[in-house]
């Protein structure tokens, strides 16, 4: 798990807001993954590639939203029903996240990433080119943080 802290302050703002909507609601919300190094989002681009398993993204490093500290996943805080979906979980939290101005990954025309919220403001077109565009890399963009703080 990854803390709140690691993601660009304007998400880590929101990711409490609605961690606090969450539980107004009666919501049990976990944030799962936030900031994701290089070695791990190449590690989770080979899955069902070059290693074993499903594939659970198509972004390769550093084409993810998690690789600049602007999204954030998050699944049900109960033990063995943290993916359950019979009750409309992720879509209520869903919902509360764009009340907030997240994206929601379960609004993605392709590949539902429905326990996945990004800030649009970064994501212009769901995509992070306009980032690599202005700032090379993640860790360079990183470093802009302060300045928001």
């Amino acid at each position: 798990m990854r803390g709140i802290e690691r993601l660009h302050p304007e998400v880590q703002a929101m990711a409490q807001e609605l961690q606090g909507l969450c539980r107004e609601n009666g919501l049990p919300l976990l944030i799962t993954e936030t900031w994701r190094t290089k070695e791990e989002q190449d590690a989770l681009y080979a899955k069902g590639r070059t290693v074993p398993g499903k594939i659970v993204t198509n972004c390769a490093y550093p084409y993810s939203a998690h690789c600049w500290g602007v999204a954030f996943d998050f699944c049900r805080n109960v033990r063995g029903k943290e993916y359950e979906t019979a009750d409309g979980f992720f879509q209520k939290v869903g919902h509360l996240g764009k009340e907030i101005g997240l994206f929601w990954g379960g609004d993605f025309k392709s590949f539902k990433d429905m326990p996945h919220f990004e800030h649009p403001l970064y994501m212009i077109n769901n995509s992070v080119k306009t980032l690599v565009i202005k700032w090379g890399t993640p860790e360079a963009f990183k470093k802009s943080w302060a300045a928001v703080k």
